[in-house]
C-alpha cells in the first residue's frame, strides 16, 4: 500500500514525546488493537524501512494502555457480517442512486493509501466496482481481518506485554441470557439500533463457546478483558505492570460507553468514571 499518500501528513500533538515523557493511551473498540500494534512498532526496528517510526527503537515511550470495549480476541460479529455483506459489491445498491457530490459529503471511505480515492465524475457504481476488483478486498490490512477471531489470534501470537507498561481494560455488556437457554438477547441497556447485531452474536452457534454469547451489540464481552496468552487479573486498586487489569464491567452498549445516546445522569457517571481513571493514571 502507499505509505505516504498525499494530504495524509499531520503535525504531532505532543512534540515532547520520548522515553522521558511517555504517554498514556486510552482507546475504545478497535483503538485498543491499534494501541497494541503501536506498542509493537515502537519497540521493533525494521532495517528495510526508512520511516522514523519503523527504522528506530522507541522503547519506553508508552506508560500505560487502557482499552474500553476492545475486541482483543476478535468479535464474532465480523464473520457474521461478512457472510451477509461479503464486500463492496453489496454496497453499490445502497449508494448507487446517490449523486457523486452527495456521496462525497455523506461519507469518505478514506482509502487513499490504496490509491482508491473516488475520482472526479466517477459514478458510485463504477467506484464500487473498482473497489471490489482491487487488492484491498483480499488484503489482511483491513479491520475485517484484524477484528475477526482468526485475525486477532494471528496478531496475539506476535504480541506480548511489556513488563514496564501498565495495562487496564473496561468490559461492556448489554445482553442477558434467555430463559432456559445459553443464548443471549439484548437487555434494557441495549440501544434499539444494536438489537439486530446483538441477537446475531447472542445466538451464533459458530462461536467458540457459550461464553461468547454475552455482548455489547458489537463486541463479545469475553473478548474485552485481555489478549489471550497475556497475563490478566481483576484490578484490586494497586496498579501493576506487565498484567492486563480488568477495572470494571459496565452494563452499557458499545456506543453508550463513550457517551452516545446516554441520559444526563449516565453522562455524569461516565465523566466521573473516566476522570477517576485519569487520576489513577496521573499517579502512576
Amino acid at each position: 500500500i502507499i505509505q505516504r499518500p498525499l494530504n495524509k501528513k499531520y503535525d504531532g500533538l505532543y512534540p515532547q514525546w520520548d522515553s522521558d515523557n511517555p504517554i498514556h493511551i486510552i482507546s475504545h473498540s478497535q483503538g485498543g488493537q491499534t494501541a497494541r500494534l503501536l506498542e509493537i512498532l515502537l519497540k521493533q526496528t525494521f532495517s528495510d524501512e526508512d520511516s522514523p517510526l519503523l527504522s528506530n527503537d522507541y522503547d519506553g515511550w508508552i506508560k500505560s494502555i487502557t482499552t474500553i470495549s476492545t475486541p482483543h480476541n476478535g468479535s464474532t460479529l465480523v464473520p457474521i457480517m461478512l457472510d451477509v455483506f461479503p464486500f463492496a459489491p453489496n454496497l453499490a445498491p445502497w449508494f448507487g442512486g446517490i449523486e457523486n457530490n452527495s456521496l462525497d459529503k455523506l461519507y469518505n471511505f478514506d482509502l487513499e493509501h490504496w490509491g482508491l480515492e473516488k475520482g472526479a465524475g466517477e459514478s458510485a457504481n463504477d467506484y464500487f466496482k473498482r473497489l471490489s476488483n482491487s487488492n484491498v478486498s483480499q488484503s489482511k490490512n483491513l479491520c475485517t481481518w484484524d477484528l475477526s477471531p482468526s485475525g486477532s489470534a494471528e496478531f496475539n501470537a506476535q504480541y506480548s506485554t511489556d513488563e514496564n507498561v501498565y495495562y487496564f481494560s473496561f468490559i461492556t455488556f448489554a445482553s442477558i441470557r434467555k430463559k432456559n437457554s445459553v443464548f443471549h438477547k439484548p437487555d434494557s441497556e441495549m440501544s434499539l439500533h444494536l438489537w439486530p447485531t446483538s441477537l446475531l452474536m447472542g445466538q451464533n452457534e459458530d462461536a467458540p463457546d457459550s461464553a461468547w454469547y454475552e455482548n455489547d451489540g458489537v463486541v463479545n464481552s469475553v473478548s474485552m478483558s485481555h489478549p489471550l496468552g497475556s497475563k490478566f487479573a481483576q484490578f484490586d486498586g494497586n496498579p501493576v505492570t506487565g498484567t492486563w487489569q480488568v477495572v470494571k464491567r459496565l452494563n452499557m452498549d458499545h456506543q453508550a460507553v463513550i457517551g452516545h445516546g446516554v441520559s444526563k445522569k449516565e453522562h455524569k457517571d461516565l465523566f466521573a468514571l473516566y476522570k477517576n481513571h485519569c487520576k489513577r493514571l496521573y499517579e502512576l
